[in-house]
C-alpha cells in the first residue's frame, strides 16, 4: 500500500481524548450543530465542493454508457480490527495479498479499500449523510479507498443501510460492537467478507465529485452511491447508538448535515455488465 498523505492519515489517527472540549484549534471536533466544535466551524468545512449532499433526483444528468464497477477480491474473508474512534465505529481490513481493491465505473484509476464505517442518528428517519429527495435512510456505510496510482486522492463508496430483518450490513461486527462502548477501544474481527456489505443491484449509482465528509473536509473525493440499500436492524443501530464519544457521551447520531451542490452535476449512472 502506498504511504497515506498527512492529509488521509488523519483519517486513521486515533484521536485525543485529552484534548479541551472547546480548544477546536488543536483538532477537536463533534456533531453538535450549534456547538463552536460543531461542523460548521470544521477546519476546511467552508469549500465549494462539500459532501455529504442531498440527490435532488429531478436534476441528476444520467449516463448509460459506463462499464460496471469491478469490485476485486471482496469475496475474500479477511481479518481486521474494528475500534471506536469517539467519532464513530470503523474497520481497517489486514493488509492482505489479494487486498479489496476497485477500479472502472468511471473511475479514474485503480482504489485499495483502507477502511470502512458507519454513519447513523438517533431515529429512524435520519442517520444517513447523504439524502435523496430531502428523505434520509437510518443509516449509512462508506467503504474507503485509496488511489494506487495517485494515493492523494479516495473513492468513497457508499451504501444506504434501511430497518430489515436480514441485517447483513453489520452482521459481522455485532458482537465486536459490545466489547467497544468506550471511546479508544478496539477489538480484532476474524471473519470480514466485505462482499456481503454490497447491494445485490450494483449497476445503478450515483456519483458526484465532493470531500471527506469529517475534518478535514478535504475535496479529494470521487462518491459512488448505491441506489439500492441493504438491511440492518433495530437491534445493530441501538448498538451503534450504544458507543461512547470522545467525551464518553453516547454517540447518538454522527452525520454531517448536507451541503450546497453549488457548480457540480449529479450523475446516475446505469451500467452496463
Amino acid at each position: 500500500m502506498h504511504i497515506l498523505t498527512k492529509e488521509i492519515y488523519s483519517l486513521y489517527q486515533k484521536p485525543d481524548y485529552k484534548i479541551e472540549k472547546k480548544n477546536i484549534m488543536t483538532g477537536h471536533w463533534n456533531y453538535c450543530e450549534d456547538g463552536e466544535c460543531g461542523p460548521i466551524n470544521w477546519e476546511g468545512a467552508h469549500g465549494q465542493h462539500q459532501s455529504p449532499i442531498d440527490i435532488d433526483l429531478g436534476g441528476v444528468e444520467r449516463k448509460d454508457t459506463v462499464d460496471a464497477i469491478k469490485f476485486v477480491n471482496y469475496d475474500k474473508i479477511l481479518k481486521g480490527s474494528i475500534v471506536n474512534n469517539g467519532h464513530s465505529v470503523q474497520i481497517v481490513p489486514e493488509e492482505a495479498v489479494e487486498h479489496p481493491e476497485i477500479y472502472g465505473g468511471g473511475l479514474d484509476q485503480v482504489y485499495r479499500l483502507v477502511q470502512y464505517h458507519f454513519h447513523w442518528g438517533a431515529h429512524a428517519n435520519e442517520g444517513a449523510e447523504h439524502r435523496v429527495g430531502g428523505l434520509s435512510y437510518p443509516a449509512e456505510l462508506h467503504l474507503v479507498h485509496q488511489g494506487i496510482e495517485n494515493p492523494d486522492r479516495l473513492a468513497v463508496v457508499g451504501v444506504f443501510l434501511r430497518v430489515g430483518q436480514e441485517g447483513k450490513a453489520l452482521a459481522e461486527e455485532e458482537q465486536a460492537l459490545r466489547h467497544i462502548i468506550e471511546p479508544g477501544s478496539t477489538t480484532t474481527l476474524d471473519h470480514i467478507s466485505i462482499g456481503n456489505k454490497l447491494p445485490k443491484n450494483r449497476t445503478s449509482f450515483w456519483r458526484y465529485e465532493g470531500s471527506l465528509t469529517t475534518p478535514p473536509c478535504s475535496e479529494i473525493v470521487t462518491w459512488t452511491l448505491f441506489t439500492e440499500p441493504i438491511d440492518v436492524t433495530s437491534q445493530q443501530l441501538d448498538l451503534l447508538r450504544n458507543l461512547k464519544d470522545s467525551e464518553h457521551v453516547c454517540l447518538k447520531k454522527n452525520f454531517r448535515p448536507v451541503q450546497k451542490l453549488n457548480d457540480r452535476t449529479v450523475y446516475h449512472i446505469v451500467a452496463r455488465h
